[in-house]
């Protein structure tokens, strides 16, 4: 194939692909402001509490990290059992992290054993409130296991050695007359 065949087989394929609207399509990609200056992280990538006790509150650290070149507005939402963040909504300039406490409220409610949960972290530029715009988001998944309450299961234990104790007595006595 010459070079003007190879032309002419060019100029014939971006008039077919014109006709498509392939072209026009392109240009209108290109027209769209660029959402690539969003962006948002955190440090660590899960939250484990470990073992929780009934009565306490517990608090971990997460870092929020905004990996983006313009300031955004982070909200925090958390979803499971007791999570409560502190603060849940604030503005993050570019390329700036911020502390965030994560807490596991007291739960006297819940029942022991294993619980999961998550926090959702989205942000988008100041003052858009309306519409879907453009965003960015990370979900950080929480986890942590409620302790059975020991204070309850000791007070069994000494209520039923104290009625077992009353028994063999009571049987001595009876026994001996």
């Amino acid at each position: 194939m010459d070079r003007e065949e190879y032309t002419v087989e060019r100029y014939s394929l971006l008039q077919r692909m014109n006709h498509r609207g392939i072209i026009p399509l392109l240009f209108l990609f290109l027209l769209i402001p660029s959402a690539s200056c969003i962006g948002i992280g955190a440090s660590p990538d899960q939250i484990d509490f470990g073992m929780v006790d009934q009565k306490e509150c517990v608090v971990q650290e997460l870092y929020v990290i905004n990996t983006g070149s313009e300031t955004e507005q982070v909200l925090l939402t958390a979803n499971g059992v007791n999570l409560s963040i502190e603060p849940c909504e604030f503005v993050l300039e570019a390329k700036k992290s911020r502390v965030v406490e994560v807490l596991v409220d007291p739960i006297d409610i819940i029942e022991a054993g294993e619980h999961t949960g998550s926090i959702l972290i989205t942000a988008r530029p100041p003052g858009n409130t309306e519409g879907l715009g453009f965003g960015a988001g990370v979900k950080i998944p929480v986890s942590f296991v409620v302790k059975e309450n020991s204070n309850l299961k000791i007070f069994a234990a000494v209520v039923s050695l104290i009625a077992i104790f009353a028994i063999i007595l009571s049987w001595v006595r009876f026994s001996k007359k």
